[in-house]
């Protein structure tokens, strides 16, 4: 394939606390690298001026806490400047990262260079474009120092690269389809959706599932929707045994004898359903929650004090990846019974660490889990404990799954991830 310039918001990239969106654009970059493309990131940092390369640098790579308070911090002169952009492209500043060192917990600041070779930088130009979308319609044009082939949105946003073809990535259509589980605007998430799937050269989807949800709700050709899945990250982390004891044991927790969840705690997960189910099966076993709290989440947890025992649980919230690579890998197993997914990335991660899966049999994760987990129906937390107790009853099947996720996982590798990239690129440009 032809090398190609890239440009990929960079958004979610630039989080610092991952989400399933941050993952799925680190294994993008990851893919890229494979292939040999040339990648930009856009970002969004206010105190970029172009005036200066060394201090754009600077301050890119700086620390949220020092930075200053802009002078013109106000709210009217905020929205007056994103109408202006109704009447003018948005012009960038171009960085390539080479004098700041690595820091290690920013991920764009210690792969640059690597996963990609430079940052193209509009202040607040998600934010804006989205603001000025919801209130007229009006597309945000921006016009990158480096004219990038292809434009891959890694999830919907209102800009567009003039000259570009425009690849977006839909992960899921959740609020229209269980909209009781998020606190979406539903008309703006329908309109913003509906321009990204029809305006796009190429819609790339995370799951078969996704592009049935794409074509029915939008009236999208099949012919445009690519299914790509999604990988997993490089396995890049190293936990030694010993380690693992001594993390478990800070955390009051032995190996094989806790029941795993990871997500965020938020009415889509269904971990309420989790809990009432741990309640009645065979007690020696804590339930492990890792996941921050959420949207409505003291309706999904206010079974922890009447169905169990402070010492029958462990909440965690953020974790890093070596802890969470621990945790799975010392898991009994993991119980993701979430109510719908465009993917779901952590029963994929937890098969990659020999964790057996009982998840739910609704939306992608069938598709994610194939013949390696065990199904359940999420609305009913009896169909949870009968899972549970067939498997801590039935060592050998416990195994089995072991051995079957193994092979699961193989499928998704960033390598077949990378071919399924390429294929799905082929002719765009």
């Amino acid at each position: 394939m032809t090398k190609l310039n890239i440009l990929v918001d960079g958004f979610n990239l630039g989080l610092k606390k991952g989400s399933g969106i941050k993952t799925y654009g680190m294994t993008l970059l990851d893919a890229y690298e494979k292939l040999g493309h040339e990648v930009g990131v856009l970002l969004d940092n206010h105190f970029v001026s172009g005036k200066d390369a060394l201090m754009d640098e600077v301050n890119l790579f700086d620390q949220e806490e020092v930075r200053p308070v802009p002078f013109l911090n106000y709210q009217w002169y905020r929205n007056l400047k994103t109408l202006s952009y109704l009447f003018r492209n948005r012009k960038s500043n171009k960085i390539v990262p080479k004098i700041t060192e690595p820091d290690p917990e920013n991920y764009l600041s210690h792969v640059g260079g690597v996963k990609y070779q430079y940052l193209e930088n509009i202040g607040d130009v998600f934010n804006a474009a989205n603001k000025l979308f919801m209130v007229t319609g009006k597309i945000t044009q921006i016009k990158p120092k480096t004219q990038p082939d292809i434009f891959h949105l890694s999830t919907p946003w209102p800009i567009q690269v003039k000259g570009a073809k425009t690849v977006v990535t839909i992960h899921d259509l959740i609020p229209l389809k269980v909209p009781f589980t998020t606190l979406d605007l539903k008309q703006h998430f329908y309109k913003l959706f509906k321009w990204a799937a029809e305006s796009a050269d190429l819609i790339l989807s995370v799951s078969e599932h996704t592009k049935r949800d794409i074509m029915e709700i939008y009236g999208v050709p099949e012919e445009k929707i690519k299914v790509t899945y999604q990988s997993y990250k490089g396995g890049d982390i190293e936990v030694s045994k010993e380690d693992a004891e001594v993390y478990l044991q800070s955390k009051k927790l032995e190996a094989e004898k806790y029941i795993l969840f990871v997500g965020n705690i938020e009415p889509k997960k269904n971990i309420k359903q989790l809990i009432r189910a741990f309640a009645y099966i065979k007690k020696g076993y804590k339930l492990a929650i890792v996941g921050h709290k959420a949207w409505m989440s003291d309706s999904q947890l206010v079974g922890l004090s009447s169905y169990l025992k402070k010492k029958e649980y462990v909440m965690l919230d953020y974790v890093t990846e070596e802890e969470l690579a621990m945790l799975y890998s010392n898991a009994f197993c993991m119980v993701f019974p979430s109510l719908y997914e465009g993917f779901g990335l952590p029963v994929l991660e937890a098969m990659q660490n020999n964790c057996p899966v009982i998840c739910s049999d609704r939306s992608s994760l069938p598709e994610v889990g194939g013949d390696a987990a065990l199904y359940v129906d999420p609305y009913k937390f009896t169909d949870i404990r009968k899972q549970l107790d067939k498997l801590i009853a039935n060592p050998e099947l416990r195994q089995q799954m072991i051995e079957k996720g193994k092979q699961r996982v193989e499928f998704f590798s960033p390598e077949n991830y990378a071919k399924r990239l390429q294929k799905a690129y082929e002719g765009l440009v």
